[in-house]
């Protein structure tokens, strides 16, 4: 699982090629401070404006950057949205490989670990802000749906493997379906009404009894 993630990070970083950070060419130590530092500040636009607020003005105005210099680097908008979309997905699991939830004993201990990571990102305002950005960009573009569509695949590939080590002989399909199901339950939690609204007591205590319940088919 471990051997697959880091895969997964360098797909998302860089395609394997040392001259690219996030897409974008990169030849110098410079080249490659300057792309991280607009990539961070682009999480940032997306946490406070969302990805409606997302532009090249916005970001140049946030980098202290003159326009014709971060296009550059950034040839068009799809180039910056799929490199903004790619470094997002990578902290996210970069993040999760730091929890270690992978790497858990038992499959029961993995999948506890992988729910209690996603569920705790959920909840967190400013992280759930920029998913939410990140989901309106992969609507609306086909270079972050593409790099967004492959991390659920992986993530989902995960949880199936460790369905299948929770349930003896379980077709590789079926174990698939489950953890479609899973991500899509701990997807849907954090505070999707708006920050004002108040989760009933207990919700994520009934999430995770649910996930383990799909995972075993009970």
């Amino acid at each position: 699982m471990l051997s697959d993630l880091s895969r997964m990070l360098t797909e998302l970083a860089s395609d394997g090629t040392s001259k690219l950070t996030y897409g974008i060419q990169t030849p110098s130590a410079r080249s490659k401070a300057t792309v991280e530092k607009v990539l961070i500040e682009g999480l940032e636009v997306l946490a406070t404006d969302g990805a409606w607020g997302l532009s090249f003005r916005a970001l140049a105005r946030k980098c202290d950057m003159r326009l014709s210099n971060l296009q550059y680097y950034f040839t068009t908008q799809e180039d910056l949205f799929t490199s903004i979309t790619r470094f997002a997905l990578g902290q996210f699991l970069r993040n999760l490989e730091d929890t270690g939830a992978l790497s858990m004993n038992t499959p029961e201990e993995r999948l506890s670990a992988y729910l209690d990571f996603r569920l705790r990102r959920a909840n967190d305002l400013r992280l759930r802000a920029i998913s939410v950005g990140i989901k309106d960009l992969a609507i609306r573009h086909n270079g972050p749906a593409d790099f967004f569509a492959r991390t659920c695949v992986f993530l989902n590939e995960q949880v199936a493997a460790i369905v299948r080590g929770m349930t003896a002989e379980l077709p590789e399909d079926e174990a698939l379906r489950r953890a479609a199901i899973i991500n899509t339950i701990v997807d849907a939690m954090g505070p999707s009404c708006g920050q004002a609204y108040k989760a009933p007591t207990g919700l994520q205590e009934a999430i995770f009894d649910q996930a383990h319940r799909i995972a075993r088919g009970a």
